[in-house]
């Protein structure tokens, strides 16, 4: 029997080949609308997401579903509860763009430290004293505190110590025993490590304790110069209370690959902020992580229609 894999957006190629390579039919989306998804599962085993929502309610009416696979690392965009209810194996793929996603978080860190897209767009406009009037800033020497360090915390600590001459702080209340830090000191709270971070970086999943858990109260614990960069779910924070923190001066800035909702709208009040950076959840995209992503994914497709205990699974 032929298995039929639904891609419901655009992937690296290596991984159709991958599945045609070993006998699956894939099968192109049309959108990642709830109704599209709907109807192009109708006729197939398995499907790959990377931003689409897979739902109970699709699960309940495409009762031949075997296999969900993630194309990342973060799988709040499906059920998995409902997943395991109905029977249906869910995979992902968590280590394939940790490094991409890690350096974008520098990236962002350094963007808004050396003021650069403001400083290009007033020398653009022939204001080259713009260097004097508005000093940038160095990392090295200065705090970053890491609210998460699972994979791509863990990675963004290693740049940040060993490349920059940071010193990193985090708060994690779920790092397993006895693992090793590598020179990274736990904080015993979220507001110590809010309140010494000169960059205050997100690594936590849009969990329900996390969704909207840095607003207000969080920002006035946070030094006025400092900068928060969010390269893991936007709706972690509350843009309200960030967009009056930045006018406030209650922190300096922020570099920012996500938002909510998503992508943001162009009258997001963030976008007319000069000392905001924002990105469009573009940071896990690298031609080389995609192609990770869906290798992974395809992967664990292929593991559980073979009867193989899949390498990264979910439920």
């Amino acid at each position: 029997m032929t298995h039929r894999v639904l891609i419901s957006e655009a992937v690296a190629e290596e991984g159709v080949r991958y599945l045609e390579k070993h006998g699956y039919e894939v099968k192109r989306g049309r959108g990642i609308a709830r109704e599209q998804i709907l109807e192009d599962l109708r006729d197939c085993d398995a499907v790959i997401v990377r931003v689409a929502r897979i739902d109970e309610g699709i699960l309940e009416q495409n009762p031949q579903l075997r296999v969900i696979a993630k194309h990342g690392a973060g799988y709040d965009n499906i059920d998995t509860a409902a997943a395991a209810r109905h029977g249906v194996r869910v995979v992902f793929a968590p280590t394939a763009n940790s490094n991409s996603v890690a350096e974008h978080t520098m990236a962002l860190m350094l963007a808004c430290a050396k003021k650069i897209p403001y400083m290009a767009q007033e020398y653009r406009n022939g204001n080259p004293g713009i260097r004097d009037q508005f000093p940038n800033d160095e990392l090295r020497g200065k705090y970053l505190g890491l609210i998460g360090l699972g994979r791509i915390g863990m990675a963004v600590a290693r740049m940040a110590m060993f490349g920059f001459g940071m010193k990193v702080i985090s708060y994690d209340p779920y790092i397993p025993q006895g693992r090793e830090l590598e020179g990274v000191e736990l904080v015993s709270s979220r507001d110590e490590l809010l309140a010494q971070a000169d960059f205050v970086s997100i690594h936590v999943p849009a969990t329900p304790e996390n969704v909207k858990s840095i607003g207000r109260r969080e920002f006035t614990v946070m030094k006025p110069a400092a900068v928060l960069i969010n390269a893991a779910r936007g709706q972690i924070v509350d843009e309200e209370a960030l967009v009056w923190a930045i006018e406030t001066g209650e922190i300096a800035g922020a570099g920012l690959d996500v938002s909510d909702p998503e992508p943001a709208q162009p009258d997001n009040p963030l976008f007319q902020l000069p000392r905001v950076i924002m990105t469009p959840h573009c940071a896990g995209s690298t031609k080389e992580a995609m192609v990770r992503m869906v290798m992974d994914a395809a992967q664990g497709i292929h593991e559980i229609f073979t009867g193989q205990e899949p390498t990264y699974k979910v439920v």
